[in-house]
């Protein structure tokens, strides 16, 4: 069985770089996620969430894991910021999205009343001899 599941499908190709880097790190290191926990102050449930492309680490956790394995801090902060810049921009395109199929589940809701009622034509006025 492989160590870490497939990088989610829709995941920017910079961020998959940056988690497949960190994935390299760990594994070159030899440590389980809970010695990693241990070593870097982040849990386990956070490295597993990182490590498998759903959620973005912070730059803190990034550096403690450049520290534990030895790499360069340099380098992978370079690579965070990267991914970082990668990761804001697919939060607003998901967020624009949302918003638009909000807007559309809105607007079918109001179409089931069908369309606005019209005011009725005033009657005309009643001619009144004089």
């Amino acid at each position: 069985m492989p160590r870490w599941r497939a990088l989610p499908e829709e995941l920017d190709p910079q961020v998959g770089e940056f988690t497949e880097q960190l994935r390299r790190l760990v594994e070159r290191s030899g440590l389980g996620l809970g010695a990693l926990a241990d070593r870097t102050g982040y849990s386990k449930t956070s490295w597993e969430r990182y490590l498998n492309g759903r959620l973005l680490p912070p730059l803190g956790a990034a550096e403690a894991l450049a520290d534990v394995t030895g790499a360069d801090v340099g380098h992978l902060s370079t690579m965070w910021e990267l991914a970082e810049r990668a990761w804001s921009r697919s939060e607003l395109r998901h967020d624009v999205t949302m918003e638009a199929v909000r807007i559309a589940q809105a607007r079918a809701a109001l179409g089931e009343f069908g369309p606005p009622a019209r005011p009725a034509k005033p009657a005309p006025p009643l001619c009144r001899e004089a």
